[in-house]
């Protein structure tokens, strides 16, 4: 009886006898143990000490109290420690669970799991450093066990981490909704951030990039020239690696081209913007990013005319749509369509004689004004004699010339001054001889008279 001590601990006590409110147990001294059922479980739900004890058992106790004449022993000691160690294995077996907030304090904030005290410091407890830690008192939240600390006491404290948990809870969910992503997926999402080189999108844990060559289909420096920081957008998925995603606005858009033929056909005379000259062509806007091609050839009838000369890149001007090319998104412009076509009265026939009044001289020829068309009469042509046309023209004077080729389409009509000279010349010498032949004479007897004559 003196080595049962108060809080001393039995293993291994046998069973006596039981009976429903109390057993009585060996427990090496002059009589037995006792133990009630108040004292052998928490449990409520046990009624009998029958129903759980049976002669022959054998049970680890604790001394509650000594008398001379008895031993009264208790397991509720034993079973609290028991619930605490099974407790503090849950909370140590690195799987999140669920504890009470009581106190936040200004290390950190601390918690409850079943009477087990817990605590977790500021850098802990979450992602968001200006998180307000005081919005979590007397509220639950998951958190996982990091380690254990003794603190000046000597008594073991138990460190939870709640970032950890967050943390572990957006990286699960960021894995599984990557894996839901697939390439052609039309998705919407929020700017979460725009940089040099495209924009973030963002959808619920997950990024994108939108290239900025995938913006948009005009022609833009940088992204926030069209989106902004928290504006929703639809994007297509373009591209998936194992860890990135590409994304693209304007292949969900219509290109400034298909916008622009919707409403324009060939005909249409719409207003340009010159934004290109050169030698040969001008560029013309008629939309953003919508150019087409105004050739010099189409600036007017007249060869001769300046039109490039007279206006300046920005510049408006009105011309007409006279080429398309959808699939390569071309469209050639022309100003003289807008006027009047003088070719298109033009009706010689090769041989025609045609008269005209002569204008300037070429490098090789001479223009002669017919109509309201220029014509042009090459040097060699200029003259029987083998005369050039500088020779025997002056501006001002009216001619007839023989039409030796005629193209409207191409603006072409070449004349000869020779040639009309020549046909007189062979119309002379016809005439001559059916006037003057007989049967006796030869050509050259009537060729030599003439010149006796």
């Amino acid at each position: 009886m003196a080595n049962l001590r108060p809080g001393a601990l039995i293993r291994g006590a046998e069973v006596i006898r039981v009976e429903d409110n109390v057993a009585y147990l060996g427990v090496g001294a002059k009589c037995d143990g006792t133990i009630y059922l108040d004292y052998y479980t928490l449990d409520k739900s046990v009624k009998s000490l029958k129903d759980v004890l049976k002669e022959g058992d054998r049970i680890d106790v604790e001394v509650a109290k000594v008398t001379s004449e008895n031993v009264f022993l208790s397991r509720i000691g034993l079973e609290e420690k028991e619930k605490r160690d099974k407790i503090i294995r849950k909370i140590m077996n690195r799987h999140p669970f669920e504890a009470l907030v009581t106190k936040a304090t200004e290390d950190g904030i601390f918690l409850e799991k079943d009477g087990v005290k817990l605590f977790c410091p500021n850098n802990y407890i979450d992602l968001d450093q200006a998180f307000d830690k005081n919005t979590l008192v007397n509220t639950n939240t998951k958190v996982l066990f990091v380690k254990t600390e003794q603190d000046e006491r000597g008594r073991t404290k138990f460190i939870v981490s709640r970032k950890q948990v967050i943390y572990n809870e957006q990286r699960k969910a960021k894995e599984k909704e990557f894996e839901s992503i697939n390439v052609d997926d039309v998705l919407e999402g929020t700017v979460e951030r725009i940089t040099d080189f495209g924009a973030f999108v963002k959808f619920n844990t997950v990024e994108g990039l939108v290239h900025l060559s995938e913006v948009s289909h005009y022609h833009i420096k940088n992204a926030s020239e069209i989106l902004e920081v928290g504006q929703k957008v639809t994007v297509k998925v373009i591209k998936k690696t194992e860890s990135k995603i590409q994304l693209s606005i304007k292949a969900l858009e219509k290109t400034p081209w298909e916008l622009f033929l919707e409403k324009h056909n060939v005909g249409d005379v719409i207003k340009t913007k010159i934004v290109k000259k050169d030698a040969n062509f001008m560029l013309c806007e008629a939309e953003r990013d919508v150019v087409g091609i105004l050739n010099k050839s189409d600036y007017s009838w007249r060869r001769d005319n300046n039109f490039q000369g007279e206006v300046e890149e920005g510049d408006e001007v009105e011309l007409q749509i006279i080429y398309i090319d959808k699939q390569k998104e071309k469209m050639t412009l022309s100003k003289k369509h807008l006027e009047y076509n003088p070719w298109q009265d033009v009706h010689f026939s090769p041989r025609e004689v045609v008269t005209g009044t002569f204008e300037r001289f070429t490098n090789t020829g001479a223009i002669v004004k017919v109509g309201n068309v220029e014509a042009f009469i090459p040097d060699r042509d200029a003259s029987s004699q083998g005369k050039r046309a500088e020779e025997v023209l002056k501006v001002g004077d009216v001619i007839n010339a023989q039409v030796i080729k005629v193209d409207p389409t191409k603006w072409y009509l070449q004349l000869s001054l020779r040639s009309l000279e020549e046909a007189k010349e062979r119309e002379y010498v016809d005439k001559f001889i059916q006037e003057n032949v007989d049967s006796g004479s030869s050509i050259e007897d009537l060729l030599k008279d003439k010149g006796q004559e």
